[in-house]
């Protein structure tokens, strides 16, 4: 079965005149009276009652008449939203972001100027860790990732473009002396319990930290991990040590934490964007030109 045969059909269910319908198809009456036979033929049930002076549905003629528009219908929507998709005007871009970078805000600056410009877009945003984005880019399951780098090489034709730089903060529990200060150096950690991510799941603020503890001179005391900043910041204002963080952590608010700048000028982590460098996808292309500016923005 064709579309052009559940085209024949509903001509001929609507005029219910095998003449007018033929005029309507731009084709002769002999051939399209043939196609409805072998329609009728290949489905088992008689579609039409036909006699001398009229042409009516059976009853499995009207069950078929919906189900056929259904299915033309839907043809013709799928054919215009791949027209539209391949003129750029609708789409969807997979968007992968690491679970530290949804309190920068730049991102959700980003994706709402996005939006405005690109409303026929849809965003797939999904929260993933940055070495599962690389293979997810690798395979084409995402197109762009937003991830702290990881230590490995990127897969070919994934490349890594630093996005943004943010300093790190260390959050410390309310009662804290530390608190009392308007910075810290990392020197001033050297006894104190430390919150971290675990390695296999935040190595981009992992090492970041393990190098600031080192370039002091000292190992950190590390008493909990935490995968989710979130969490992490709830270790801390539960008093259970102090964390070194991004400083757009701060947004989480959460009571009895305050945050510190830290006085090295290495504290700092940063984001990357990754993408292939074969894209041609003009929104996700037009994505990465929103992500570009919004980052170099004050």
């Amino acid at each position: 079965m064709e579309m052009r045969h559940l085209r024949y059909f509903v001509a001929v269910a609507e005029e219910l005149n095998f003449t007018r319908a033929a005029l309507r198809l731009h084709i002769a009456q002999p051939p399209l009276s043939t196609q409805i036979r072998a329609l009728e033929e290949e489905i088992g049930a008689e579609l039409f009652v036909r006699d001398t002076r009229r042409v009516f549905l059976t009853q499995a003629g009207k069950e078929f008449l919906v189900r056929a528009r259904a299915i033309l219908a839907a043809a013709q929507e799928a054919t215009e939203a791949a027209r539209s998709a391949s003129a750029g005007i609708f789409g969807r871009i997979a968007l992968g972001v690491t679970a530290s970078a949804m309190f920068t805000e730049r991102l959700p600056r980003a994706l709402r100027g996005f939006g405005q410009g690109h409303a026929h877009v849809e965003i797939d945003l999904q929260e993933m860790a940055s070495v599962a984005q690389l293979g997810a880019l690798y395979e084409r399951v995402l197109d762009v990732g937003i991830l702290r780098k990881p230590d490995m090489r990127p897969p070919e034709g994934v490349h890594l473009e630093q996005w943004y730089r943010a300093p790190l903060v260390a959050a410390v529990p309310e009662g804290h002396a530390l608190a009392r200060q308007e910075a810290v150096r990392m020197a001033d950690l050297q006894r104190e319990a430390l919150i971290t991510y675990p390695r296999d799941a935040g190595i981009g603020l992992y090492w970041p930290v393990m190098q600031l503890c080192a370039q002091a001179g000292f190992r950190p005391r590390v008493v909990r991990e935490a995968r989710e900043p979130a969490f992490m910041i709830g270790l801390v204002a539960a008093g259970l040590g102090i964390a070194i963080v991004p400083q757009d952590t701060r947004c989480i608010g959460l009571e009895g934490v305050v945050y510190k700048p830290i006085l090295e000028p290495d504290a700092a982590s940063t984001l990357y964007l990754a993408y292939r460098t074969a894209e041609t996808d003009p929104h996700t292309l037009a994505m990465l030109a929103t992500l570009r500016t919004v980052a170099s923005a004050p």
